[in-house]
């Protein structure tokens, strides 16, 4: 019996906000000290009122509108009640009725992923379980940073597909300048809800948590489908729930029964205002799927394309194009083979002092170290000038005297196998030119 694997995603990122998203606190989970960018609204200590972050609040709605989503005119925060022992409120400032983000499409290499909407809310604190399971220690500084909730349609029919749709959102938040969005310090982590049917219609929902890489995401959702299937085989039931996924094991494990939307008694938050979104022209940022259809016709091999445009160079090579565009795809195998210069003038000079000098990548590295304190012209040139080629070439000559008279005998392959010597004596740091030069003219001296 054949069957259809179906996969709807959840992806939490976190802003990168100044301050969290209701108060004043800065917004610096990662690495500070536990407990201490806290204030009586992140608690949910009695009077204390929570503030609207602007800056939060405009970063979902640049993302939107880059994907061709409609943002609403107006929108408002609710209480979304639920009890866990990272939560110090006992609910959480989120949004239901009236999201920022309401449709929307992602194109990932032509294939369309759209969204159901995508809204704001606030992160909650972090928990440590002690290894023996006798206790766990609770972090309250991530409680209340901005947390923007992408839902997708439950339109992805492999794991792959979903694997390739986060690696690409995360592309998306960085050219977006919203987020890091970086996995392993939880900026951004992944849910994927997943049935199993052997017809059209969609199976039962199982929700599938705490998936924190791009192979775990892939691996969960494979582990799960196969589960599933088994289950069906079998003339099991599969029952609505949330299963975590334990990585080490490399399996889903249970964790409860899913919750619904009444679960959670949505209501209005009573202090905080209802919001206006100004009218904006949606899609004027280049997502990655048009920087790579941009660079392509740019001349950049294939196998750069991706590297570029995940290191952020996209813009920096546009700079190239329209000072030197014969020389954009040098640039681009420059820039990912170097890392740098990350300003159009610096890196267009670059490459032209290390034509002019024949510089191999290895000297080429040492020269761009220099240039972090001297410049670059001053580096290549307090570079190059430590270098004496005449005794040099003069011991290769002398050291290799069957190349030198097979050179003299008119065997000119001779003659690069001595450059060669030189080169290698030089450590690559020479001007190839020049050590051609100099070895020419003492060889026929």
């Amino acid at each position: 019996m054949t069957y259809q694997l179906t996969v709807g995603v959840e992806v939490h990122v976190e802003l990168e906000t100044k301050t969290k998203m209701f108060c004043g606190c800065l917004n610096e989970p990662f690495g500070s000290r536990p407990n201490i960018l806290v204030c009586p609204v992140c608690y949910g200590l009695p009077g204390a009122l929570p503030l609207l972050n602007k800056e939060a609040i405009a970063m979902v709605v640049r993302f939107g509108r880059a994907i061709h989503a409609t943002i609403p005119t107006e929108t408002f925060w609710e209480r979304k009640s639920y009890f866990y022992p990272d939560l110090p409120k006992g609910y959480q400032l989120s949004q239901s009725v009236a999201p920022l983000v309401q449709g929307g499409v992602i194109v990932i290499d032509g294939a369309e992923h759209h969204l159901h909407h995508a809204h704001l809310e606030e992160d909650a604190g972090k928990l440590m379980h002690a290894p023996d399971k006798t206790h766990s220690l609770v972090n309250f500084n991530r409680a209340g940073v901005p947390l923007l909730e992408i839902v997708t349609e439950p339109d992805f029919h492999s794991a792959e597909s979903v694997k390739r749709f986060c690696q690409e959102l995360q592309r998306i938040m960085r050219s977006l300048k919203i987020s890091s969005a970086d996995m392993e310090k939880g900026q951004m982590r992944c849910e994927a809800n997943i049935s199993v049917s052997k017809s059209g219609e969609l199976g039962t929902k199982v929700e599938v948590k705490n998936i924190n890489s791009f192979r775990g995401v892939r691996k969960a959702i494979q582990y799960e489908f196969e589960r599933q299937t088994q289950a069906l085989e079998a003339g099991e039931t599969i029952i609505a729930e949330t299963r975590t996924w334990n990585d080490p094991e490399s399996k889903t494990v249970a964790m409860r029964s899913k919750e619904t939307s009444a679960d959670y008694r949505y209501f209005p938050e009573p202090d905080l205002p209802i919001v206006r979104i100004e009218d904006g022209v949606g899609g004027g940022h280049l997502l990655p799927e048009d920087q790579r259809r941009e660079l392509v016709a740019l001349g950049i091999k294939n196998e750069l394309v991706q590297p570029v445009i995940d290191k952020g160079y996209f813009d920096l090579l546009k700079g190239v194009q329209a000072l030197k565009p014969e020389m954009v795809a040098e640039a681009a195998k420059t820039l990912i083979t170097f890392s740098g210069p990350t300003d159009v003038e610096t890196l267009i000079q670059f490459i032209e002092l290390k034509a002019e000098n024949g510089w191999t990548n290895e000297t080429a590295k040492e020269v761009l170290a220099q240039a972090e304190t001297k410049g670059l012209v001053e580096a290549s040139a307090s570079f190059m000038s430590t270098l004496d080629l005449e005794p040099i070439v003069k011991t290769v000559i002398d050291e290799n005297s069957k190349p030198v008279a097979d050179y003299k005998s008119g065997k000119t392959a001779a003659f690069q196998a001595l450059v060669g010597q030189v080169m290698a004596k030089t450590q690559g740091r020479a001007n190839i030119q020049k050590v051609r030069e100099e070895l020419e003219r003492q060889l026929n001296d």
